[in-house]
């Protein structure tokens, strides 16, 4: 084979590699996200039944309701709004309850239902588990 043949079988090898590597990225950044309102939930519970059973057995607790559309309703302890404009509500204690964060596109399209929700009330959201750090973390959330 040729100097001149070696080179262009190369070039196309490293251009067909660039586009399948744009390709790859933009696939991931472009994924569709999860929509957790058409979602129905698989369980729904008290945020106080959930603490306790992450307190009893948190592995076992992880393995049933990791990335998995849950309901909890619960009492807010907490609401704060993050620099992003997502809201995170703090179900029956600040440190270690549960913690209910409804993205900023979610909190405009609901805002008239999470205005509702104040410290002290009683809220119910849907959405996705995912895990416990010092709370139990739900991200994605809707109000119910």
């Amino acid at each position: 084979m040729t100097t001149r043949k070696t080179i262009r079988i190369l070039l196309w090898i490293f251009l067909i590699g660039i586009v399948v590597a744009v390709s790859a990225v933009y696939y991931v950044f472009n994924k569709p996200r999860r929509n957790i309102s058409k979602e129905s939930a698989l369980y729904s519970l008290e945020a106080k039944q959930l603490i306790s059973e992450f307190r009893k057995d948190e592995t076992t607790a992880t393995a049933k309701y990791l990335d998995k559309a849950i309901t909890v309703k619960g009492e807010i302890k907490n609401v704060r709004t993050l620099e992003n404009h997502s809201m995170v509500f703090s179900l029956e204690d600040e440190m270690e309850g549960v913690s209910c964060t409804v993205d900023s596109a979610d909190a405009v399209i609901n805002s008239s239902k999470l205005t509702q929700f104040s410290k002290g009330s009683m809220g119910t959201f849907k959405g996705r588990c995912s895990g416990m750090l010092m709370d139990i973390q739900i991200i994605n959330c809707v109000p119910e």
